[in-house]
């Protein structure tokens, strides 16, 4: 299984649509580009849910339903008392006159929540609006416009055992895998399967096309799971001889009770 497609209809700000405008929803997976991103959350409704966006692999799927201008903000966990109820303020009248504690009369548990600590949102982008539930890949760079740009992962586009290699140099990219050799034009993406067995090494290489010369800029030897799919972040190094840095990010199935998360497979040849 290969396809190619542009960044164009992939790497989206997508302007469209505001805060106050229509309402999505959107099964969501985030990646950050820089580094792990703690204490931050999206704000649904009245309640801010909060989460962890890891640099290594994919983050748990959030089931987003909300405006279609999506905002990761900064949360603080507050300590707040569980208001009392009618039972509770009766119990408390009636130790009031005995003076002395009502047996069964609890003090209420405190509780913790999460809130918007106030400050602009970290990040932030319009999804796009569609017709139904849409899954999408988020790569969050704070600091970088608008900090999101979001990949389309429709269902089967991507699945469990294949690759997706993202291009954002500015040059063609050729990868070579058992399954054969493949170009990937500058500034898009393609998914394919490596051609590997399961949990057996393949050889992959990529090399930069530029003005019609070919030039190996990355080697390794991968481990390949049928059970696992790899999204390759493929960006350009300081200078004009076409080297590349090469991100392997993993999005594995949960892991079964008493089996510890695997490490891995890519590592750069020397």
């Amino acid at each position: 299984m290969k396809s190619n497609l542009s960044v164009c209809a992939l790497l989206l700000p997508l302007l469209l649509g505001a805060a106050d405008g229509p309402m999505v929803e959107a099964r969501l997976k985030f990646i950050s580009t820089t580094r792990p991103l703690v204490g931050i959350g999206i704000v649904q409704g009245k309640k801010a849910e909060g989460f962890v966006i890891p640099t290594d692999m994919f983050s748990d799927e959030i089931t987003y339903r909300g405006p279609a201008r999506l905002e990761l903000v900064e949360l603080r966990t507050v300590t707040v008392k569980q208001p009392p109820t009618a039972s509770d303020d009766d119990a408390g009248k009636e130790a009031a006159k005995t003076k002395r504690p009502t047996r069964g009369v609890k003090a209420k548990p405190l509780t913790s929540v999460s809130t918007p600590v106030g400050k602009p949102p970290l990040a932030w982008i319009d999804l796009p609006v569609a017709t139904g539930r849409q899954n999408l890949i988020l790569l969050v760079t704070p600091g970088r416009e608008n900090g999101i740009v979001a990949i389309p992962d429709v269902v089967g586009s991507f699945p469990p055992g294949s690759n997706r290699y993202l291009n954002l140099c500015p040059f063609p990219l050729i990868v070579m895998t058992p399954s054969g050799r493949q170009l990937i034009p500058a500034k898009s993406t393609a998914v394919s399967r490596p051609g590997s067995k399961d949990n057996d090494y393949y050889d992959l290489q990529i090399f930069s096309a530029i003005n019609q010369q070919e030039k190996l800029v990355f080697s390794s030897r991968t481990y390949h799971l049928d059970s696992v799919r790899k999204l390759l972040i493929l960006t350009p190094l300081p200078g004009d001889d076409g080297r590349v840095a090469v991100r392997d990010i993993e999005d594995r199935p949960a892991p079964s009770k008493g089996q510890l998360p695997g490490e891995s497979g890519l590592k750069a040849a020397k």
